[in-house]
């Protein structure tokens, strides 16, 4: 089970064998968006973008519980770093924030959300960050499924405090990997491999408290956990067990999106400590974390 990764120092699993930075330059800048077999789709439903932006309104509305009443008067600042396809981007300039987005490339959001291109620092991301320490800080800083690739997220993450303002929220989403789930069904033989470990897309590997330890690190508080709709419960039964079977995969995913569409309609707040208590027991396919530096609770 963990013949290509080992458990580190702060509690989470990492590649024994990492791609090289050259290696990574080239998957993303030239792969990630434009290779036809890549992890995006060429178009999305309207259920999907729905449930996209049900995602979206949930982080805002704990980031408005950390930061408070928002000023009418004061201009916020968000920042996607692997802002992707966009989406958060538009998500945040529709609520007057100011954005600003770093990806290797743009491709993704030329294809879906092009009025926010002008808004997005083409590059290396390390080296981005590095050149944007000194031009302002944000309110929030967002890295949705980015952590998990990085070669040193530990530096990502002290570059991120020295960019967020005092009162700031960073909101880290990675996937949930060696999760209770995952390896009852190892370990009772209903995968026949480690599916979640994808090598060299992923280097490391968070479950909640590897995460929280490495934030901790970098100089931040958690403030809130949460998991998300469970969809590898399906893989416990031979129907939709969708890795044993990839044609069942798709079900699986609409089966989420209704639920978690459902879910949101119903209410946002309970949804949330639904999905704090399943973020405890180690549930969700995805964790995200929220985070503000330590000095802001002095």
């Amino acid at each position: 089970m963990y013949e290509h990764v080992f458990l580190n120092q702060y509690g989470y699993y990492e590649l024994k064998n990492k791609p090289t930075k050259d290696e990574l330059d080239e998957y993303y800048s030239k792969k990630y968006y434009q290779d036809p077999k890549g992890s995006y789709e060429a178009s999305y439903s309207p259920e999907e973008i729905t449930y996209s932006n049900n995602q979206l309104e949930r982080k805002y509305y704990l980031i408005r519980k950390l930061i408070g009443e928002l000023d009418s008067n004061q201009s916020y600042k968000f920042l996607d770093i692997g802002c992707g396809e966009g989406w958060a981007l538009k998500f945040f300039r529709e609520k007057s924030w100011q954005v600003t987005g770093m990806d290797f490339s743009n491709y993704g959001c030329k294809q879906f959300n092009p009025d926010c291109v002008e808004d997005i620092l083409v590059g290396d991301i390390e080296k981005t960050i590095k050149s944007s320490l000194n031009k302002g800080k944000y309110h929030c800083i967002l890295l949705d499924n980015v952590l998990e690739h990085l070669l040193d997220p530990l530096e990502t993450l002290k570059y991120c405090s020295s960019l967020l303002e005092p009162n700031g929220v960073l909101i880290i989403e990675v996937p949930n990997d060696f999760s209770p789930i995952q390896k009852k069904l190892y370990e009772e033989n209903y995968v026949s491999r480690n599916y979640w470990v994808v090598s060299p897309d992923h280097i490391s590997y968070f479950n909640r408290m590897g995460l929280a330890s490495l934030c901790k690190e970098a100089g931040f508080s958690e403030e809130y956990f949460i998991g998300d709709y469970p969809i590898d419960l399906n893989l416990f039964n031979p129907n939709t067990n969708y890795i044993n079977d990839s044609t069942k995969g798709n079900s699986c995913h609409k089966e989420r999106i209704a639920i978690e569409n459902l879910l949101n309609d119903l209410s946002i707040e309970k949804t949330l400590n639904l999905y704090s208590a399943l973020g405890e027991l180690g549930f969700g396919r995805q964790l995200t974390g929220f985070f503000q530096k330590k000095e802001c609770n002095l």
